[in-house]
């Protein structure tokens, strides 16, 4: 795919609109309304919904607040040695237009004094947890990348910027939660944001025994629409 597509420059253009992020607040439609999401009184829009598309055209959603500066090349470097790997093209591009905190999720984890997760960590903070044993299995040159909520994690490896996902919520307590390839490079990961087709990391755990699998993209679809009806 490469640059053919512009990754960074639509990304830059969601950016110039305020316009980042999986959830936007906004004005609620004109007129009988079926099931909604509120915070104070607006309603939170999904990329990739019709809601959001008609919400976007008819100007009712509200800017994002300014994303976090760009990472610095001390920060790219530093992360690179965390690794051990060159961070892929892309990654460092995206960087160079913010610190985390855009993208799927809640935002790509910033690097050291960037966007945070729920928890206050960036993914140095993650880096280094690793070290210290509390992410067991975690291969080497996996960068923490994104939170999705309810302890679930994307993760780019560096070397090839193949896509995994970290799901704890099936596992049993005995249990190391493995990591998992998914069938997405960074950049056809950051594409199906883009076009609001990305789902979220989804581990399943097979019938009748302890032997856990990622979903495929088909299975996260059908799991995330049958939520929606």
């Amino acid at each position: 795919m490469g640059d053919a597509y512009d990754i960074p420059g639509r990304v830059g253009e969601l950016l110039a609109a305020g316009l980042y992020r999986d959830e936007v607040l906004g004005l609620p439609p004109r007129g009988p309304a079926g099931r909604e999401s509120f915070r104070d009184e607006r309603r939170v829009y999904r990329r990739g919904t019709v809601e959001f598309s008609i919400a976007l055209s008819e100007g009712r959603l509200d800017r994002l607040p300014p994303a976090p500066a760009p990472a610095s090349p001390a920060d790219l470097l530093e992360v690179e040695s965390l690794v051990g790997s060159p961070m892929p093209p892309l990654l460092k591009r995206l960087y160079g237009l913010a610190n985390g905190g855009i993208g799927p999720g809640y935002g790509l984890l910033g690097l050291r004094g960037g966007f945070a997760d729920d928890l206050g960590r960036t993914a140095v903070d993650i880096l280094d947890e690793a070290v210290r044993g509390l992410w067991p299995g975690m291969p080497r040159g996996l960068l923490p990348l994104c939170h999705w909520g309810c302890a679930i994690y994307t993760f780019v490896y560096c070397p090839s910027g193949r896509i995994y996902g970290w799901d704890p919520n099936p596992v049993d307590p005995e249990d190391d939660v493995p990591f998992f390839e998914q069938e997405y490079t960074l950049d056809t990961w950051m594409q199906a944001w883009l076009d609001g087709t990305l789902y979220q990391p989804w581990l399943i755990q097979e019938p009748d025994s302890r032997t856990y699998r990622g979903a495929t993209i088909e299975e996260a679809r059908v799991a995330a629409n049958a939520l929606g009806d």
